[in-house]
C-alpha cells in the first residue's frame, strides 16, 4: 500500500514535456499516470485552446492576447520548443483533442477553466462550449472541472450540474482560518465536490476542516514526495505535482477524480 495520496500530473507531466501539450498528456500513459490537470480558456472565434496564460508568450512562437485571434491564427505557432528542441512543431491544443485522448487511452482529468478576460460573450461561450465538449467523454471516464473563477464555476452549475465542480484557491494576506472558513462557504454555495487550495501555508486543521465540511482536497502544487505523503496521512484526496513521475505507481495508478 503506498504511503502517498493518488497523483494528477500538473498541466500533464509538465517536468518531461512541455505543458499542457498532446505530448505532456501522452507521457501520462508512458509512466502510468492516471489522472492529469490542464487549463482551457477560448479564442476570439470560439475555439476552445488548452493553454494556462492569458497570453501567448511564455509557451509559444506567438505573443499577445488570444483574445482576439482565430484558430487559424494558432495553427502557425509553436507551442514545444520553449521546452526543448526536441518538442519542436508541438502545437496549442484544442480541447475536442484532449477529450479524444482520454477516451482512447483510458484517462481521467481536472479541467481548470481559465478566469476569461476576453468579455462577458466570451466567458459565457467559454462555459457553454465546456459543456458541450465534455458530452463527447466516455462515461467511464472520470473529470471534475475547477476555476479559480467562481462566476465561471456558477454558470457551469447552471448549464452542467452533472458535471463535479472544484473551487481553486491561493493563499492572500488575510488570516488563514479565516480563509479557508471563506474557502468552505463559497464551495457549498457553488455545490462544489472538492476544494482545491494552494499547498504552502495549509496544516492538518485546514485539511480536516474542509473535509469535515463534506469537501474532498485535491492539494496543488506539492512537487514534495516527503510533504505529498504528510498530505496524504492528513487525508487529502490527491495532490497535484510537476513530477508525478516520481511518485509510487500505486499514487500513480489510482483515480482520484472517479
Amino acid at each position: 500500500m503506498s504511503t502517498h495520496p493518488p497523483v494528477v500530473g500538473h498541466r500533464g507531466m509538465s517536468s518531461l514535456a512541455p505543458e499542457n501539450t498532446m505530448a505532456s498528456f501522452a507521457a501520462c500513459i508512458d509512466h502510468g499516470v492516471t489522472s492529469f490537470e490542464f487549463d482551457v480558456d477560448i479564442m476570439g472565434d470560439g475555439t476552445l485552446i488548452v493553454i494556462h496564460d492569458n497570453t501567448l508568450d511564455r509557451t509559444t512562437t506567438g505573443s499577445g492576447s488570444y483574445y482576439d485571434k482565430s484558430f487559424s491564427d494558432l495553427r502557425a505557432l509553436d507551442a514545444g520548443q520553449w521546452f526543448s528542441s526536441t518538442y519542436r512543431f508541438e502545437r496549442v491544443p484544442e480541447l475536442a483533442s484532449v477529450i479524444e485522448l482520454m477516451n482512447r487511452a483510458n484517462l481521467d482529468s481536472n479541467l481548470e477553466i481559465k478566469p476569461c478576460e476576453g468579455g462577458t460573450e466570451l466567458r459565457q461561450s467559454l462555459v457553454e462550449g465546456v459543456a458541450v465538449s465534455l458530452r463527447e467523454l466516455d462515461a467511464e471516464r472520470a473529470i471534475i472541472v475547477s476555476s479559480f473563477d467562481m462566476e465561471l464555476l456558477a454558470g457551469m452549475k447552471e448549464v452542467a450540474p452533472h458535471i463535479p465542480r472544484a473551487c481553486l484557491f491561493a493563499w492572500d494576506d488575510s488570516p488563514l482560518d479565516e480563509q479557508v472558513d471563506a474557502w468552505i462557504e463559497q464551495a457549498t454555495t457553488l455545490s462544489a465536490t472538492a476544494i482545491h487550495p494552494q499547498n504552502k501555508e495549509l496544516t492538518r486543521t485546514h485539511v480536516e476542516r474542509m473535509t469535515e465540511s463534506g469537501f474532498k482536497v485535491n492539494v496543488w502544487t506539492v512537487n514534495d514526495l516527503n510533504r505529498a505523503a504528510e498530505l496524504g496521512q492528513w487525508g487529502v484526496n490527491s495532490v497535484i505535482s510537476d513530477i508525478a513521475q516520481d511518485f509510487p505507481a500505486e499514487s500513480r495508478a489510482a483515480r482520484p477524480f472517479a
